[in-house]
């Protein structure tokens, strides 16, 4: 039995969106991000430019297309999991933060031919590269907000949702990639605990 919010309109939507998406990184992957125009990737992707606005405000929107669906994951986790009020637990909010992002990253749809192209695209400018910086700092006040929901003291909750951005930009510039991988951002997040001993 299919779920009721899984429309036919509903399945079009989200196949025209993944569309624009594929053949948006086919087209940065080929040409370079400022080579490639909107009405390219809705040509690519056989949809109107009306279609892509729809979507996406701008291409640049279409590199971190899957943030926010992410970012809505990783919130949710935190306000059902949390079992206590967190209250001023620094330790307590950013072991929850680690676990929510354990947990939602398997459901991140960047493949990891995407995660290739943006990781050269970000290497390549310093304007995409200052917009994803801007993604993660909405992220983490998005976070910062689940965290205050859980009964996170407000001060606490921003300090570990930023904490945890640090350590994830930790991994992401050892890794060289914007794909944090696992092992380096426990090696970030322990090189925090290590400061408590």
């Amino acid at each position: 039995m299919q779920h009721p919010s899984d429309t036919l309109h509903a399945r079009k939507r989200r196949k025209a969106r993944a569309m624009i998406v594929s053949s948006a990184f086919q087209l940065f992957s080929e040409h370079g991000f400022d080579n490639v125009t909107v009405a390219a990737i809705a040509e690519r992707a056989e949809v109107g430019r009306t279609t892509f606005f729809r979507y996406f405000g701008d291409k640049q929107q279409v590199l971190f297309a899957d943030e926010c669906d992410e970012v809505d994951r990783m919130c949710a986790y935190v306000r059902d999991k949390a079992g206590r009020p967190l209250g001023s637990d620094l330790g307590a909010a950013l072991a929850l933060l680690r676990e929510a992002e354990t947990v939602t990253k398997p459901y991140a749809v960047l493949s990891p031919a995407h995660s290739a192209v943006l990781a050269r695209l970000l290497r390549e400018s310093v304007d995409l590269r200052s917009r994803y910086l801007l993604t993660r700092q909405q992220r983490a006040l998005r976070l910062a907000g689940a965290l205050v929901e859980a009964g996170a003291v407000e001060k606490v909750a921003v300090l570990a949702a930023h904490t945890a951005m640090a350590c994830e930009l930790t991994a992401m510039r050892l890794a060289e990639s914007p794909e944090a991988h696992p092992a380096h951002v426990e090696e970030a997040h322990g090189l925090l605990r290590s400061l408590g001993g």
